[in-house]
């Protein structure tokens, strides 16, 4: 395999580490059911979501090196994987097919990747200090089914990342449990963020 390819792959998996710390924090953090908007929800459905959605919007970005794209990309470049990233590959395009799929929701049919995208904005830069308003307009715009909707897909798309991730690892040679993560990556800078803002966040979290 070219060295690109491995890059690619590495990438993927190094991102991966934290969908497995993510996805453990979830089953064991769940808070206590709620009606919400006529909605069952659970409190702290947000920030608990917040750790999932940095590494998931990173793999559903297609320009990012650690991209599904990217990782499939590898994949295929890899001798022996053919056969092997036939299940892979299904749940991938149903994923897709899933994402693509209009809902009605704010008065219009929306595909729910585009609601997808707005709950991984809202959910990667969510700050319960100071109550981003990306939360509060994807609820605002489409109710609270959409964070319902939002939150479903994040999971589907963290699962199909482990399974593409375990792929990786065999064509790396590399165990399928890598160590833990030192620090969570923090999400990537948000264009419609000041400069002020984003100084004095950095300076809060310490880096």
């Amino acid at each position: 395999m070219v060295s690109s390819s491995a890059e690619s792959l590495r990438s993927f998996r190094r991102n991966a580490v934290h969908v497995r710390q993510a996805l453990d924090l979830l089953q064991q953090q769940a808070g206590p059911m709620q009606v919400d908007g006529g909605y069952l929800s659970d409190e702290g459905r947000i920030e608990r979501y917040k750790l999932l959605s940095i590494p998931v919007r990173r793999a559903l970005n297609p320009n990012d090196r650690a991209s599904f794209v990217e990782a499939f990309a590898a994949l295929r470049e890899s001798p022996g994987t053919t056969a092997a990233l036939g299940d892979v590959d299904q749940a991938w395009q149903s994923l897709q097919r899933e994402l693509d799929s209009p809902v009605t929701l704010g008065g219009g049919k929306v595909p729910r990747r585009q609601i997808v995208s707005d709950w991984l904005d809202a959910a990667a830069f969510y700050d319960k200090l100071e109550r981003d308003r990306a939360y509060d307009r994807l609820i605002d715009r489409y109710g609270k089914a959409a964070e319902s909707i939002g939150a479903d897909l994040t999971e589907s798309a963290a699962r199909l990342m482990l399974l593409v991730d375990e792929s990786a690892a065999g064509v790396l040679g590399e165990p399928v449990i890598l160590p833990p993560p030192t620090k969570t990556p923090p999400p990537p800078p948000d264009p419609k963020e000041s400069w002020w803002k984003r100084a004095t966040r950095i300076w809060r979290s310490g880096d």
